[in-house]
């Protein structure tokens, strides 16, 4: 054809291409769209029930309404293995919209988060696209194993599934367009290796993961590369580099993060990763009886038998004799099990693991991975058979559509979503003292202050030997006047029961005094009001110095010296981590006589004992130690304060 015509068809052509396009960014957008719309349905559904509400689900609420900005919070706060970008990014549109988020807001945008990594599944698997995103969003929703600490938004699970398959697809797009030129090539390995450097941040196994499709995606675009541009060695340093490279932007921020807490809030965070020697068998055992009392069992095994099968298919693949869908299912089936694989080993090699009993948050993602895995094998075997290998399309699409039904009909009824009980206590508190310190055990603090308003939240300080946090709070606590006390928990023996709190606590070096004991009950625990005397505290001087007096020893003498004075109640406080002691304290009179010794009165940790004067002013204390407990492993018996104080801050309201 000449003139014309030719012109003709080449305008039919290129709006018949233009229409495709169009289409295909339509179908796109739905999709994208579909996991918000579907978010706040399934957000409900699967938000943890009001009595699961906790100080570990509060601390992220805290970090999004945090007023100021640091370093310490790029991962959660008090360790360093949880990343916090998304924290970061909620706190920046909290402030933008003025809008203050709570745990619900958070759980629906996790949700919403979790569910767009089935889209990206989609478009990452090529022909696949369809089977894969729908089976694993039928994984994500319907799996019993791993729908519950996937959907809570306090577990990294959530944030790092997504920045998982961005990953991979950034990898894939790497092995799948050699021709691309180079400056293009190289926004793609920044973006790749940015998404690397967000699940590396989010969980630092992401990394081994992510080197584990990096090799899969290698040797399949080798595979599917008719004329090979690149070796094989080339395509798997490519991309083992671009995810070096967001692991080691990652391992910096870690660095920076230790360099930063002991100047600016006084000590290390780092999470414990040590080697279980000496229990590796039984560790082993367990994992194994964890894994195959699971649900997600049965396809495991499909998995592990999928995986064998697809690396022989991968191996023939080299020599163009194998289809090209069944290479595509052969590197997804290895992609999905070698993620789930690489982490079964960290199970029974960390102690840290075995500490918190094998928990089954810690095998979410070997759950979801694994159990897609099978599931991909499954189908791959079934579009594989010989009466419906020429009808593997229509096989992969039913697979897709099976898969987001098996989602819906697998999301349960919802369920209530919000701690009213809790939060009805909260808000009381709040009106009692806003802004107030709030004293008590880990479990017993944070959860409150995520439930009231970020202006007049009571700020949360765990005793002394529990987690703590917010460091800040703690060291805030001596200049605040009024403190509210959590009076009967487990956590924190210093402050008392619920029918008789203590008249005084000292922690974080502030000494309390009991003003109202009754000030408000609910959720299984009292609260009291104190006021903070410290200031009040009359000097004196103590030998030898509290810090370095071994109560335990033989002998063992601590004397106290003060202004005369008529009477005096005097204290001596010993460390969080020692053994419980009875203690004597005798008068010290200006004419230089002892009185007899009297037994100091015990709450917690505080001793206290009421001295007067007798025939001569009150000089001094001598503090002597009648018994004590057998010192048990990781226990001190060191002091840690001795306090005077005068007879006006001394009787109880």
């Amino acid at each position: 054809m000449t003139g014309e015509p030719r012109g003709s068809v080449r305008g039919k052509l290129a709006s018949i291409s233009r229409a495709g396009n169009s289409a295909r960014i339509l179908l796109w957008a739905a999709l994208v769209c579909l996991p918000v719309l579907a978010a706040p349905w399934i957000s409900r559904a699967l938000h943890p029930r009001p009595k699961d509400f906790n100080s570990d689900l509060a601390i992220p609420v805290l970090m999004i309404r945090a007023r100021e900005w640091s370093l310490f919070d790029v991962y959660y706060w008090g360790q360093d293995r949880l990343g916090t970008w998304h924290l970061l990014l909620l706190r920046a549109a909290s402030r933008v919209s003025g809008h203050a988020f709570d745990y619900p807001d958070l759980h629906l945008v996790g949700t919403a988060w979790v569910l767009m990594a089935a889209v990206v599944m989609a478009r990452l698997a090529g022909v696949w696209g369809w089977a894969a995103g729908g089976l694993l969003a039928a994984v994500l929703v319907g799996n019993s194993d791993s729908r519950v600490p996937l959907f809570d938004a306090a577990h990294p699970y959530a944030w790092q599934i997504t920045a998982l398959l961005l990953a991979w697809w950034g990898l894939r797009r790497l092995g799948d367009r050699p021709d691309r030129d180079e400056r293009g090539r190289w926004r793609l390995r920044a973006a790749t290796a940015g998404a690397v450097f967000l699940a590396q941040w989010t969980s630092p196994l992401s990394a081994q993961m992510l080197l584990m499709v990096a090799g899969v995606e290698a040797v399949r675009a080798h595979a599917l590369d008719a004329e090979p541009s690149r070796s094989l060695p080339g395509r798997l340093a490519e991309g083992g580099l671009v995810v070096v490279a967001g692991m080691i932007a990652a391992r910096l921020l870690r660095a920076a993060i230790d360099l930063y807490c002991p100047a600016r809030v006084g000590g290390y965070f780092r999470t414990g990763v040590l080697i279980d020697h000496g229990r590796l068998a039984d560790n082993a055992w367990r994992v194994w009886s964890r894994l195959a009392a699971s649900a997600s069992m049965p396809l495991l095994v499909v998995a592990t038998g999928g995986a064998l099968a697809a690396a022989v298919v991968l191996w023939r693949a080299r020599g163009g004799r194998s289809l090209a869908w069944r290479v595509e299912g052969a590197a997804l089936v290895m992609a999905c099990w070698l993620m789930a694989a690489v982490q079964v080993p960290v199970f029974f090699l960390m102690r840290h693991v075995r500490m918190n009993e094998f928990h089954v948050r810690y095998f979410s993602l070997v759950f979801v991975f694994g159990t897609l895995a099978g599931l991909i094998t499954l189908v791959w075997l079934a579009a594989s058979l010989p009466r419906v290998s020429r009808r593997w399309r229509e096989v992969l699409a039913v697979a897709g559509a099976a898969g987001l039904a098996i989602g819906l009909l697998r999301v349960p009824a919802s369920a209530p979503a919000y701690p009213q009980g809790l939060a009805n206590v909260a808000a009381r508190l709040e009106k009692r003292a806003p802004g107030a310190p709030l004293l008590g055990g880990y479990w017993s603090t944070y959860v409150f202050a995520a439930l009231q308003r970020p202006g007049t939240m009571l700020h949360p300080v765990p005793c002394e030997g529990r987690q703590v946090r917010t460091p800040w709070w703690a060291d805030e606590l001596p200049r605040r006047r009024w403190v509210i006390v959590v009076g009967n928990t487990w956590e924190c023996p210093d402050a008392g029961s619920r029918a008789d709190p203590a008249p005084w606590v000292y922690q974080h070096g502030a000494l309390l005094r009991l003003v109202r004991g009754n000030l408000e009950r609910g959720a299984d625990v009292s609260f009291a009001l104190y006021e903070n005397v410290t200031a009040r505290a009359v000097a004196h001087t103590a030998q030898p110095a509290a810090a370095t007096w071994r109560y335990c020893e033989a002998g063992a003498t601590l004397r106290m010296s003060f202004p005369a004075r008529g009477e005096a109640l005097v204290m001596v406080a010993r460390v969080a981590r020692s053994p419980a002691a009875t203690l004597l304290a005798a008068p010290v009179f200006a004419d230089g006589r002892v009185g007899r010794p009297v037994p100091m009165a015990m709450t917690g940790r505080l001793h206290r004992a009421e001295l007067r004067a007798i025939g001569a002013p009150l000089v001094g204390a001598r503090i002597t130690v009648q018994r004590v407990d057998p010192l048990k492993a990781r226990q001190t018996c060191i002091a840690a304060n001795t306090l005077l104080v005068s007879p006006d801050s001394s009787t109880a309201r």
